[in-house]
């Protein structure tokens, strides 16, 4: 069997300040031996666990206090960096001596003497509890932004304040058969018909220059070749300063309210034509008549 090795040992008065610098911060302390057997905690992990040092020593006691969900997945990451000397940092849950769970960033590093080989462990388990949740929640409201902004009418896209476009919904995809790769920044432009891109870019590039809402009329490029009309819109969205920090558009299809326009105008050309026409025909009429009227007259 082979013969662990000491612990090490710190002078007296280095080890005095050292256990007060190790309550004093707000993070849990801990130091193992090369094995992972757990031979320090600070007052902190005393506090928070409820577990006196007593309690809280041994090579597995500390996965005991970790969510059921976060226990293999700890025992994996911690064995790998006992094995491999890897830095050591995970995520998990931790049980509070009041039984509810709250996040933890766990992190250690090990300590090697002159010969490389690592003599012990330092690790601290920082409390994440309020940013993860936070940030869980704010990954909620992207995933409901996404799913609205996918099932909306519009094709809809976000761009930076010099119109740089980095985000489009899925309905731009659908329409256009394309993808971000090809239509991140200005990659817009391939889906413009050549007639009207031209004009399109120059009045776009003022649009973003001025950061005030706009709006216009182009046709775009489906999959299919085919091209449709869309009326655009876009708003700036500002900080509390003021100044632009992204551009919403969005594209509704108009194609068949133009066809719509073009059609009543048509159909207005042709009454107002038949009318026209009619009131010759008619003035005609009254002519022969007043000639009539004269004849019989004489």
């Amino acid at each position: 069997m082979a013969t662990p090795l000491p612990v090490p040992t710190l002078p007296t008065s280095i080890e005095s300040e050292f256990h007060f610098l190790a309550d004093f911060i707000p993070q849990l302390v801990w130091i193992t031996d090369p094995t992972g057997n757990h031979i320090y905690f600070n007052q902190r992990w005393i506090d928070y666990t409820g577990y006196t040092l007593a309690d809280s020593v041994g090579p597995d006691m500390w996965n005991n206090l970790l969510h059921p969900d976060d226990r293999a997945r700890a025992r994996q990451v911690w064995g790998h960096s006992l094995a491999t000397g890897d830095n050591y940092e995970i995520e998990y849950r931790f049980k509070s001596r009041e039984g509810d769970y709250r996040w933890f960033l766990g992190q250690a590093l090990p300590r090697r003497n002159e010969a490389g080989t690592i003599v012990t462990w330092f690790g601290t388990c920082t409390d994440i509890h309020d940013q993860k949740l936070a940030a869980e929640a704010l990954i909620e409201r992207e995933s409901e932004f996404t799913t609205l902004a996918d099932n909306v009418a519009q094709l809809s896209w976000m761009a930076r304040p010099d119109g740089h476009i980095y985000w489009y919904n899925k309905r731009w995809y659908d329409y256009t058969g394309t993808d971000l790769a090809a239509m991140e920044g200005w990659g817009w432009e391939k889906v413009h018909h050549p007639s009207f891109a031209k004009s399109v870019v120059e009045f776009v590039s003022q649009a973003w220059a001025k950061g005030e809402p706009w709006e216009l009329t182009f046709p775009l490029r489906g999959q299919d070749g085919e091209y449709r009309w869309f009326l655009t819109r876009a708003v700036p969205i500002r900080d509390e300063q003021g100044h632009t920090v992204r551009w919403l558009g969005t594209n509704t299809d108009v194609t068949e309210m133009r066809q719509l326009q073009e059609q009543l105008q048509n159909s207005y050309a042709d009454l107002e034509a038949k009318v026209t026409f009619r009131n010759l025909e008619l003035e005609h009429e009254v002519q022969n008549l007043r000639k009539q009227l004269e004849t019989r007259t004489a």
